[in-house]
């Protein structure tokens, strides 16, 4: 998070874009928990659906150990998601 707090704080665009979108009373890092909550809901959803089948699928079969490696698999997949996913995340301001 405050990583992403400087970030818009260092890029006036960013943070006039943010400043817009957010209520006047609200302060940043409430609007982006607000935001991350949200989609922090739909990782719920997906979990609760294919994502305990797919880590069953491959990890079942396998030592309890072999587990211990799945958040950080995990990490890096939503880090290949979100770059694919994000429009324009290959360009640069």
């Amino acid at each position: 998070m405050n990583e992403l707090i400087l970030m818009i704080q260092r890029d006036p665009e960013l943070y006039d874009l943010i400043e817009r979108l957010k209520n006047q009373d609200e302060d940043l890092e409430d609007f982006l928990l607000g935001l991350a909550q949200m989609f922090a809901i739909e990782f719920e959803e997906l979990h609760r659906s294919d994502l305990n089948d797919k880590l069953e699928s491959f990890f079942g079969g396998l030592p309890p150990k072999a587990m211990s490696m799945a958040p950080l698999l995990l990490h890096v997949a939503l880090d290949m998601f979100i770059l694919r996913a994000t429009p324009a995340s290959n360009t640069n301001a």
